[in-house]
């Protein structure tokens, strides 16, 4: 989990232009080694600026300038320069004044204060402390050994539990961002937000509250983006054609499927929730194939990772239609406004949509009252 909250949390995001300011930040934590190395990472005018001190006295210190108030990270050890992990990492908002970073232990306890959104940031993460502590103690499913792979009770009650607190987290942050609409930290946390679909008419209605500031900025122009993508497609409209080749070559037309209940489904051989969530969809395919119900996937990779595609389906023992028109930009993504992955659509036997990004236990119930 540690890996997916760092994802979620990392993202670096410019704000509007200011004159050149200068900014402190102080770290206190009891269990610092001397000589632990800090890295400090943020965005200005499109180019990352990275600094790296060390602690001494249980204490590191970074002193700086910017133009633009952005979001950024420190972390412990970890050049993120060359590290695919960052174990102890901490979110920070670069903007004028003295930063405090205070912990009795790791970056990742500490509390932030002495600047506006850095205190803004302190109220978030307080709220979302429940959350982020019960999900820093699940182990990982990439992280699982094969025998515990093997129990298929424990991947599928890891996986439910998992996709249960992301949703917890995001609806923490929605919460704070309608109580905080004039705090940047608000557009920061709506932008990973509008990523996940499912999320997007909450997403549509917090933003068209926030000041005008706030929405002309770069990512506020990037959630509007995705929120236009988003109307693409609606329950109750009919599904719009397409035609892709199979693993084989084979054109593979949605059409085909008309006269049964069809979930689309989008996903990527370098997908670790999407594979996560494949389990889920053999359960439901084998559940239900004998009532009319099948599953069409369409792979998002590119051209360079086909054997990868058909590795995978092969891995994950995928008995359904596979397509794919290999492209950086997949067609039947694009035509449905498919954002991020795992996604997918339900479809009656007509070829009207029914549901959207339904996974985990919520699929299971979906087709539950569907064939009752």
């Amino acid at each position: 989990m540690l890996k997916k909250i760092i994802c979620f949390g990392l993202g670096l995001l410019p704000m509007a232009i200011f004159a050149q300011h200068s900014f402190t930040i102080r770290g206190y934590g009891g269990s610092y080694k001397n000589g632990d190395s800090i890295f400090l990472s943020f965005k200005q005018g499109g180019k990352h600026i990275t600094d790296s001190t060390v602690v001494k006295n249980n204490i590191f210190r970074f002193t700086g300038k910017f133009n633009t108030i952005s979001k950024g990270y420190v972390c412990r050890n970890d050049n993120p320069r060359t590290a695919m992990l960052l174990k102890d990492a901490f979110d920070i908002y670069i903007e004028k004044g003295n930063i405090i970073l205070q912990s009795a232990d790791t970056l990742n306890n500490s509390v932030v204060s002495g600047t506006p959104l850095n205190n803004d940031q302190a109220k978030l993460i307080a709220a979302l402390k429940p959350v982020m502590t019960e999900s820093r103690n699940i182990k990982d499913i990439e992280e699982f050994t094969p025998e515990e792979l093997k129990d298929t009770a424990l991947v599928r009650q890891t996986t439910e539990r998992s996709a249960a607190l992301y949703r917890e987290g995001i609806l923490v942050r929605l919460k704070f961002i309608n109580r905080h609409l004039n705090s940047y930290v608000s557009l920061a946390n709506l932008a990973p937000i509008a990523k996940t679909s499912a999320f997007l008419p909450q997403v549509e209605e917090v933003f068209f509250r926030l000041p005008s500031r706030l929405r002309s900025l770069p990512e506020g122009n990037d959630i509007l983006r995705r929120i236009n993508e988003g109307h693409k497609t609606f329950i109750g409209m009919k599904a719009r054609d397409f035609t892709q080749p199979d693993v084989n070559g084979r054109p593979v037309n949605l059409a085909d499927f008309r006269g049964k209940y069809l979930l689309v489904d989008f996903w990527a051989s370098w997908c670790s929730p999407c594979r996560a969530e494949n389990p889920n969809l053999i359960d439901a395919y084998n559940k239900y194939r004998d009532k009319n119900f099948t599953i069409l996937s369409i792979s998002i990779d590119s051209r360079k990772d086909r054997q990868k595609w058909i590795n995978a389906i092969n891995t994950d023992k995928l008995p359904w239609a596979q397509v794919s028109d290999l492209q950086e930009k997949n067609q039947a993504a694009a035509l449905y406004g498919i954002t991020t992955i795992p996604a997918n659509i339900l479809l009656d036997p007509d070829g009207k949509i029914i549901a959207k990004d339904v996974k985990g236990k919520e699929l299971q119930d979906t087709l539950a009252r569907l064939f009752q």
